[in-house]
């Protein structure tokens, strides 16, 4: 399996939209690694995961062709993570088709299919998963987890999620993603908190190749839920280590990072042992 990075950042980027901050000026400065555009990876070139408003100029930037592509993976509606928009411009008039080509199926919560149903077009399609029910994409075997995401105490009875000993309502039901295929597996946990009994249950004595952790919150630690930082990396890390869900051959990055947590890139890598930094347009094999 092939993982591309396309974009490593979170809903602002980096530089931040009309952020004068400390790191934002010298990410202007330094270039390089330290542009992050809005989130997205490709697998093996073939499946798209997540499609923010960054999709376009990871098109050519990095030298694909979604017109090649027939599914795309959503982890949730927040629109950094899907640009409805975009994706909609895969119609007649805004694309050419020979005749009999097949829709771009997109894959994801009701939430996301709520926000794609003002979309007729013969090339796209929407399917709604389910946590812990797999689907066959194209030959992969996917699983959707549950996302501690999208959460708050208010509402504990609407998709309910208990996570550190409470128990949390989710205003729309943010997922991950295990994707397996020829006896190698990948998980893609953006954008998540600490995860789930749960998911450690259905993880656990996986022993999985790649393992994508949410570094939103960087170097920070915060108490909000929704996301994870360098310090929950590391205990993920250690939790899945000890489950069997992941074993010394296991490849962990970090990735989708927030301009507010970051450093510079090689202080960021130095805080995060037995990690790769993701950057915009690194790829992964396993």
């Amino acid at each position: 399996m092939k993982l591309q990075y396309l974009g490593t950042a979170a809903a602002e980027g980096t530089p931040a939209l009309f952020c004068r901050c400390d790191f934002c000026r010298y990410a202007r400065r330094a270039g390089g690694r330290e542009i992050r555009t809005r989130s997205g990876a490709m697998l093996d070139d073939r499946i798209k995961i997540d499609f923010g408003p960054d999709s376009y100029k990871h098109e050519l930037d990095f030298g694909l062709d979604y017109s090649a592509v027939h599914s795309v993976l959503i982890t949730h509606a927040h629109e950094d993570h899907l640009d409805v928009d975009d994706i909609a411009h895969r119609r007649p008039t805004s694309a050419h088709f020979p005749e009999g080509e097949p829709p771009m199926i997109v894959y994801g919560n009701g939430t996301v299919g709520e926000k794609l149903a003002r979309i007729h077009s013969p090339w796209l399609a929407f399917r709604q998963v389910k946590p812990f029910q797999p689907v066959d994409v194209e030959g992969y075997t996917v699983t959707p987890l549950e996302a501690v995401h999208c959460v708050r105490r208010e509402e504990p009875t609407r998709w309910p999620v208990t996570f550190e000993g409470e128990t949390y309502g989710r205003w729309e039901e943010a997922l991950f993603y295990l994707i397996e295929k020829d006896g190698k597996s990948l998980l893609y946990a953006h954008d998540t908190d600490e995860f789930t009994p749960a998911d450690m249950d259905f993880l656990a004595g996986r022993r999985i190749d790649l393992i994508s952790l949410d570094c939103t919150n960087g170097r920070l630690d915060l108490t909000y839920v929704g996301h994870m930082g360098a310090t929950e990396n590391r205990r993920m890390r250690d939790r899945l280590l000890a489950s069997g869900a992941a074993d010394g051959h296991t490849v962990f990055v970090a990735n989708h990072f927030s301009h507010n947590g970051l450093l510079p890139y090689d202080e960021l890598q130095a805080l995060l042992p037995g990690f790769l930094v993701s950057y915009d347009g690194m790829t992964v094999e396993v």
